[in-house]
């Protein structure tokens, strides 16, 4: 399995357990799965340039956001919604409106990979 495959596998899996889990109302995890989901989706198009982020753990999320934000500057936003939701659910939890709001985040930022990277996510 190549790396990209690895990293389409851990967005569809993980992408769905974020939807799940807000069915559920288990609105702790949502926040936590919906920013892992999306980094595995930059991963996934970082591969397709032999990037490989991941491989450097101290710095891989710095590294990746700023890479991501350079090649989509109009999802800067949505990324920043995403830790804001991931800080916020995973101390409070209780609030559906802000999973709610990471989990559509997360979803224009696959839509965005998706296209650029030609690969279904979904």
């Amino acid at each position: 399995m190549s790396d990209i495959e690895i990293h389409v596998r851990a967005v569809r899996e993980k992408r769905l357990a974020a939807l799940e889990e807000y069915g559920k109302g288990r609105f702790m995890v949502v926040g936590d799965l919906a920013i892992k989901t999306v980094e595995q989706a930059v991963e996934a198009l970082a591969a397709s340039e032999n990037i490989h982020f991941h491989l450097r753990p101290r710095s891989a999320h710095s590294e990746r956001m700023k890479w991501f934000k350079e090649r989509f500057p109009k999802l800067s936003k949505d990324v920043d919604e995403l830790w804001g939701a991931y800080g916020a659910l995973e101390y409070e939890g209780v609030d559906g409106d802000r999973a709610k709001k990471a989990l559509e985040a997360m979803e224009r930022v696959l839509g965005a990979v998706e296209r650029k990277a030609r690969v279904k996510l979904k």
